[in-house]
């Protein structure tokens, strides 16, 4: 699978994460290099645009994207 189109740009990881290099590296395997179509900030990408995606939410909080495309829908 190829590489997520945010992943470069991505602010989670290229300013959140620099404390956390072993924690970014595994997020990234898992989701940007991976399965990119999981991460709940590429659903909030894909389906409101980059300035809807909280910079503090982690690839894991599908629930919460889910959320913030409900609501913004609404």
């Amino acid at each position: 699978m190829a590489d997520c189109e945010c992943i470069n740009g991505c602010p989670f990881f290229n300013d959140r994460m620099d404390k956390m290099p072993a924690m970014a590296s595994v997020y990234k395997k898992n989701y940007c290099q991976s399965d990119f179509n999981s991460c709940a900030r590429y659903s909030i990408f894909k389906a409101l645009g980059k300035e809807f995606v909280p910079v503090d939410l982690f690839p894991n909080e599908k629930e919460m994207a889910e959320m913030i495309i409900k609501k913004a829908k609404s």
